[in-house]
């Protein structure tokens, strides 16, 4: 069957006259959807199969987090040294005879990005994907570039970048009172700094001071939710209409956005609707 895409105000994308589904992917589905010759020994390879023709056909507009390169596509040590590693740097510099300027950012080191996940990320844009732009905050906001222009999901207009990102930072606030998302890793940095009497650093840096290999693994895994946490954030901020996910926050418990409790709170609170790559594949299968 052949599919017309066509693209409307906002980014809603039609199907042969009917509404196309709006899906984020998790970094735990992308890679069978986009890839499912890479995921044939799988229980889910049917569902892949059928999800990454309806992607092709445009029965599904496919979206990931920024979250999924920026902090998903580093290694466990890496996840560890590059947020560890991140500086607040301030320039100054003169622009004029009577004129200062003072520039104030934060600074992350670089590491090489496993090649496998560059392809896939490339594999997705290909599809027509897109990234989704998650929460936005002070110094550690998460950015993408070298990918071009077409790595983003545009935006129509001003008024609906400014309405995005506001309802991405309504979740990013509500998932950190819950100690949910990025307060999990920031939490973690503080509590490393307040160990060694590192007063006045900046989260981060704390996160540079796990020990041994077990505060380690705890990283990882806080910056392993962070991601979540983001992803959904920006989910919602988008008003996409499934978040597909193959985990459950198992390891994590409680403690993972993931968890039934908190998928329970984010679908009636923000009437998020989570599917198995296995459920998206049968509501798309021909």
């Amino acid at each position: 069957m052949v599919f017309a895409r066509l693209f409307m105000p906002g980014g809603q994308a039609y199907v042969g006259g009917m509404s196309s589904l709006k899906v984020t992917f998790d970094t735990n589905t992308l890679k069978g959807a986009v890839t499912p010759d890479l995921c044939t020994s799988e229980p889910d390879h049917a569902a892949y199969v059928a999800v990454h023709e309806a992607l092709k056909s445009g029965q599904i507009t496919g979206y990931f987090s920024e979250a999924v390169f920026a902090l998903d596509a580093l290694g466990r040590q890496d996840k560890v040294d590059v947020v560890g590693g991140a500086r607040i740097e301030s320039q100054t510099y003169t622009t004029g005879p009577s004129a200062i300027t003072i520039s104030i950012g934060s600074r992350w080191p670089r590491t090489p990005v496993n090649q496998q996940f560059l392809d896939r990320i490339q594999a997705a844009l290909a599809l027509g994907m897109r990234a989704l732009i998650g929460p936005r905050r002070m110094a550690d906001s998460l950015s993408v570039q070298g990918f071009g222009e077409n790595f983003y999901e545009p935006f129509a207009s001003a008024e609906e970048i400014i309405a995005r990102g506001g309802k991405a930072n309504e979740v990013d606030a509500a998932l950190a009172r819950r100690g949910l998302g990025r307060a999990r890793a920031v939490c973690l940095g503080l509590e490393y700094s307040k160990r060694d009497d590192a007063t006045g650093e900046w989260w981060p840096q704390g996160i540079g001071r796990a020990r041994n290999k077990a505060e380690r693994k705890k990283v990882h895994e806080a910056i392993n939710e962070w991601a979540d946490g983001d992803a959904i954030a920006a989910h919602i901020g988008y008003g996409n209409d499934l978040f597909c996910t193959n985990d459950l926050g198992r390891s994590a418990g409680q403690q993972s956005a993931l968890h039934p409790i908190n998928r329970a709170w984010l679908q009636d609170t923000y009437g998020v609707e989570f599917v198995t790559i296995s459920e998206l594949g049968q509501r798309v299968a021909p």
